[in-house]
């Protein structure tokens, strides 16, 4: 089950940086699978949101896109082809000017 998976590894999560404590905390406080899909799309919707504003500011998105995905993210949801086209914006935080070539 991923929901055991993940809380077996949240302390991991958080040395590496990819959960923040509050978020661990969050997750490992979910009493029902509702609100632990809740508490990890708010760590998907995080995540993601780094690479959507390159997106967005590389003309790749739209911001109304990045709120829409933003908010399935948010709500459980895992929009179709959007790893993928995130995945192109994988990279240091200056560097807006587009997806790798």
């Amino acid at each position: 089950m991923e929901q055991e998976r993940i809380l077996a590894q949240l302390d991991k999560m958080v040395t590496s940086g990819r959960m923040t404590d509050e978020e661990a905390a969050a997750v490992r406080a979910a009493a029902t699978s509702e609100e632990f899909e809740r508490a990890m799309g708010a760590v998907r919707a995080r995540h993601a949101s780094v690479h959507m504003v390159r997106a967005v500011a590389a003309g790749s998105m739209s911001q109304a896109e990045a709120d829409a995905d933003l908010e399935r993210l948010r709500n459980g949801e895992h929009p179709d082809g959007l790893r993928a086209r995130l995945a192109a914006f994988e990279r240091e935080p200056d560097d807006l000017e587009g997806p790798h070539t």
